[in-house]
């Protein structure tokens, strides 16, 4: 009797773990918008730029966002960067004004 129930429970979390990750709303990569506002900070080995950087995701929540170039951008630049959860940041991405949503555009004053 034991052993049914517990494999009865086992099997609900079972189901329960897998419902969970087959969700659509599970975030695995968020944009964040930025605008080149200040200069790069070179890193040690001198090969690579590192930014630190106020980004906005589509709903206009602020989050600090760093991220690595070869080449510093001009300022003023509009950059879309995805981060991950881990806090990898993929290629970043120029665009241009009109691509920005409406919340990240009121929060860089554009």
């Amino acid at each position: 009797m034991k052993i049914i129930k517990s494999l009865t429970i086992f099997s609900c979390l079972v189901i329960f773990i897998l419902v969970g990750c087959g969700k659509k709303d599970v975030v695995l990569e968020k944009d964040y918008y930025v605008k080149i506002d200040e200069e790069a900070e070179q890193t040690n080995n001198k090969e690579q730029y590192v930014y630190n950087l106020k980004g906005y995701d589509e709903n206009g929540d602020e989050k600090v966002v760093y991220f690595y170039v070869d080449k510093p951008y001009k300022k003023g630049t509009l950059l879309r960067v995805p981060r991950s959860l881990e806090g990898y940041t993929g290629s970043n991405e120029v665009i241009e004004a009109y691509e920005l949503p409406k919340e990240v555009k009121m929060k860089l004053k554009l």
